[in-house]
């Protein structure tokens, strides 16, 4: 009978180009949604459905092209090549077409030693074992073992390093970490330390050190609200992680020292008398810099619940509980250390500014090809990093190290016996002899194997993931093996004479260069790095089983969305130190709660995926501008982040939706999420608690003669013409405020509207959501086919998209700012809906108005720019609307009015700090 003739039309691999867009504001209500819902999302059910729809994209291939009439997977597949050879005839084999092809092995697992009837219905128990299992390997119904895990079945991965463990052991190791060597500071590097004139880091500036001390005072004042909002709590203990050269401390204190908002005396004396700040610090350089400053710092780290013990303790130790030097501790609730915070002696808020960006990522894989279960590890594959360099050059650098000859020879064989035993095991797997049979004979191992993992990230392929369907691809497609063709010839040039080093071989390199910086440089020239697809060991899929369930519905929505295009799997970054990072500010609250305020660039989940998912080589990771300067000596390593590591710093875009995740699942709430510049409330505000009344003055970072610096406009969110380039980073900073509830909620201290956390629960108020890859809102935004989308765009709608939501991220930050600074100078009346509508209706009136706003704002953000959205906010006051979808902009200026002047006890003009 005759079969689909090969080769298949493919569906075309668009590439969503990630321009940069924006967040958009969430409800005035603020972020209540759960952001664990699973069952009951419509996206999660849409999936499922989906893996049941035989016509879906990125079906099994042996399903188009090997099964046709009378010849089925059920009568071919159920047995080993020889149970039915009439099935092939020459064209496809039985290892392209089954998915159980990879169970049988020679003689010793045969068909009939594993699934004959005389061992029962649940075959040879002594042939199963992890994903080989009688379902797949005797009825061929279960989906086919990954060609990634195929080609590592017959190895040891553990010496395969881990990204996170590399980057940890880069960044914080103690033996050459970036941080723990001091490089980070000015001067540093040499001894470790750094110099001790200087509070300045080596190669970048933070907003609490350039927007010293107006940054710290809006933090302040926003601690001081929370004391309000906990019943002036005594002590107040505020914990910073990470606190870098220790400004925001130092700063946050002098604040509440001198007075610094203006609050009566009567309550600053109470709020300066219970106020305690305590840093926890993991880099041995930066607390020995804080400490110099003064500043209380302890040792700890803030991906470790472990540390909360030792915090404890410190907080347990404040002079106001050891009494002043030489005078026994006092024996006060507060002043005794226990394993978790109590009501008396916990922390009440922690505080983070530029820390989570330095937790450790791991990067994932999920095939979006056959039935893939989203809360299951074996749909996924973890990417790991391995290390190559020459054998001359490994053998200079051990003699200059001081090995004899044979100590030298004897390191070098025992490499290369790794190197040939690992990957030349690989080579010679169902997946690795397909190669073979593709490139030229003597193609080394390692070329081979580092090949496979480079195709992967070759999105236009849309490589499978079922290893039958690979061998298929790899034998059948010409595209496909003309490709790997050239990648493995290129490979193999490069590797010519190279070994690749275990990780414990790389650790122990690094040890003896670790005060040898020249040394050191010459070997991270000589070195190359590949990333490489494996298994998701059992003890990463134990932690991140909470992961893929608590994201499933995200998952399942990027899933259907990629499908549809055609792309072959999403790549995702996770840092599994944020979830131990909730729980140890968990453990500081103690069971009276309190807040966790973090700043720091990133996006939410569906961003950040959509952003890595449309380019198969962002692992996530990405180095900041150096000065030339620092880079003497080194090689270039801006476009390949792990060239230099250790030497230079790393950074990486915080997912704010996981961690107010992992908050939620201990029963936190989410009370703030959106740029950092919503903080700030130039507006006074009025509070009564308990029987008494607050009076808070506001305050603004850009002060009434202030200079507009490039760190001011980043501040307020006007990013676009910062490097030239008119271009948002939708990723830059924001500030998530979560708390861990006591018996009773307590406000937001935060009076401006939240932005959403997952795209389900974006505004309806929002004509279109900037929060994101722009694409990747505008294509479901022109109906369920998003192919067709893709054909009405253009090279022009493409650049409109980019500058539309661009300028819609930053003007939704420009409305609340013109709205706060309206009620600041004329009180809530200023934007009553009469109020606006007069002004609206006389010339005068709005000339007068918009001359006010362009002297505060004109020089930051252009005449045209402030008078646009500030006449949109106008007529969206005017009309009360709130259904009808509009501008971003125009709803954020609505929301903020509301939030200042409905909520009781809100905003008036009084007292304003301008």
């Amino acid at each position: 009978m005759q079969r689909m003739p090969w080769p298949l039309p493919l569906l075309p691999w668009p590439v969503l180009v990630p321009a940069h867009g924006a967040h958009g504001a969430h409800g005035v209500h603020g972020v209540r949604d759960s952001l664990l819902a699973r069952d009951s999302i419509e996206s999660v059910q849409e999936w499922h459905d989906s893996l049941a729809d035989e016509t879906a994209a990125l079906r099994d291939i042996s399903s188009d092209v090997c099964w046709h009439a009378g010849f089925t997977k059920e009568r071919c597949c159920r047995g080993d090549p020889s149970t039915t050879k009439d099935c092939w005839d020459g064209s496809y084999s039985f290892g392209e077409c089954c998915p159980n092809a990879d169970c049988w092995m020679g003689e010793t697992f045969t068909y009939d030693f594993c699934c004959a009837d005389r061992h029962g219905p649940e075959g040879n128990q002594a042939c199963w074992s992890g994903d080989f299992t009688h379902q797949l390997c005797c009825l061929a119904n279960a989906t086919s073992n990954s060609w990634a895990d195929i080609l590592a079945s017959e190895i040891e991965t553990e010496q395969f390093y881990q990204m996170d463990d590399f980057y940890t052991d880069a960044q914080y190791g103690d033996e050459w970490g970036y941080y723990s060597k001091g490089h980070v500071l000015l001067g540093g590097g040499k001894g470790g330390q750094g110099q001790e004139q200087t509070q300045q880091f080596a190669h970048f500036t933070t907003y609490p050190m350039a927007l010293s001390p107006h940054f710290a005072r809006v933090f302040c004042r926003l601690l001081f609200i929370m004391w309000v909002q906990l019943h002036e709590r005594a002590p107040f203990r505020v914990v910073e992680m990470g606190a870098g050269s220790g400004q925001l401390a130092y700063d946050t204190q002098q604040c509440v020292r001198t007075n610094a908002l203006g609050l009566a005396p009567a309550v600053w004396r109470r709020w300066a008398a219970a106020f305690e700040y305590t840093i926890m610090e993991r880099s041995p350089a930066l607390r020995k810099r804080q400490q110099s400053r003064g500043l209380r710092s302890v040792a700890g780290d803030a991906q470790s619940t472990g540390s909360c013990k030792s915090v404890l303790a410190a907080l347990a130790a404040s002079a106001a509980c050891t009494g002043g030097e030489g005078v026994d501790a006092l024996d006060a609730p507060e002043c005794r250390a226990n394993e978790r915070g109590t009501a008396e002696a916990g922390a009440s808020v922690v505080l983070s500014n530029e820390l989570l960006d330095a937790f450790a990522p791991v990067k994932l894989r999920f095939s979006l090809y056959g039935k893939p279960n989203i809360t299951s590890c074996r749909s996924w594959q973890e990417v790991r990093l391995v290390h190559t360099i020459t054998q001359e050059k490994l053998r200079t650098l051990l003699h200059v190290l001081g090995y004899s000859e044979d100590a030298a020879e004897g390191t070098i064989s025992q490499v290369q016996g790794w190197t040939d035993a690992t990957f030349c095991a690989m080579a010679n797997t169902t997946i690795g002899l397909e190669v073979q049979q593709q490139v030229a004979a003597n193609t080394s191992c390692l070329a081979i194997t580092f090949s496979l993992s480079e195709l992967v990230n070759h999105l236009d392929l849309g490589v499978p993931f079922a290893s039958h369907n690979m061998r298929m691809r790899i034998r059948k497609d010409t595209k496909l093996s003309d490709r790997l063709r050239l990648i493995t010839e290129r490979l193999n040039r490069e590797l010519e004479t190279s070994v690749a080093l275990p990780r414990d071989v790389y650790r122990q390199v690094r040890h003896q260069l670790r005060d040898v910086p020249d040394l050191e440089a010459d070997f991270l020239h000589s070195v190359q790095t590949h990333l490489f697809p494996v298994s998701i060991t059992k003890e990463r899929c134990d932690d991140l089983e909470w992961w893929f369930k608590a994201h499933e519905a995200r998952i399942a929505k990027l899933a259907l969305f990629y499908r549809g295009l055609g792309y072959p799997a999403l790549h995702l970054v996770v840092r599994p130190g944020e979830d131990n990072f909730i729980d140890l500010v968990d453990c500081l609250l103690g069971p009276t709660g309190g807040f966790k305020l973090s700043l720091d660039y990133g996006a939410n989940f569906e961003g950040l995926a959509h952003s890595l998912s449309v380019d198969g080589d962002n692992d996530g990771i990405f180095v900041p501008p150096i000065p030339h300067e620092l880079m003497e000596g080194l090689p270039e390593c801006h476009n390949l982040w792990p060239k230099c590591a250790g030497r230079i710093d790393w950074t990486t875009f915080v997912d704010f939706t996981n961690l107010a995740a992992a908050g939620e699942r201990r029963g936190w709430r989410t009370v703030f999420y959106g740029p950092q510049n919503l903080l700030e409330q130039v507006s006074r505000l009025n509070l009564t608690l308990n029987g008494n009344s607050y009076s808070v003055p506001g305050y603004a970072v850009l002060q009434q003669d202030g200079w507009v610096s490039r760190h001011v406009k980043g501040w307020y969110g006007r990013e676009s013409d910062m490097d030239g380039t008119g271009v948002q980073r939708w990723t830059s900073f924001k500030a998530l405020l979560l708390e861990k509830p006591s018996a009773k909620e307590a406000q937001s201290p935060i009076l401006f509207p939240s932005w959403h956390l997952d795209t389900r629960l974006t505004d309806p108020c929002w004509s279109f959501d900037p929060s994101t890859v722009p694409l990747a809102d505008w294509i479901p935004r022109q109906g369920k086919d998003s192919h067709d989308a893709l054909t009405k765009l253009t090279d022009e709608i493409n650049q409109k998209l980019g500058r539309q939501y661009a300028e819609g991220y930053e003007e939704a930050q420009l409305a609340v700012r013109l709205v706060d600074f309206l009620v600041a100078k004329s009180g809530c009346d200023a934007v009553r809906p009469a109020t606006v509508a007069a002004i609206l209706e006389r010339p005068g009136k709005w000339e007068v108005l918009r001359r006010r706003l362009l002297n505060k704002w004109g020089e930051m953000w252009g005449e045209e720019t402030v008078t646009r959205v500030a006449r949109g906010i106008l007529e969206r006051l005017a009309s009360g609307e709130e259904e009808e979808a509009t501008w971003p902009f125009a709803c954020a200026g609505q929301q903020a009015a509301m939030l200042l002047c409905a909520t009781p006890g809100g905003a008036s003009k009084a007292g304003s700090r301008l």
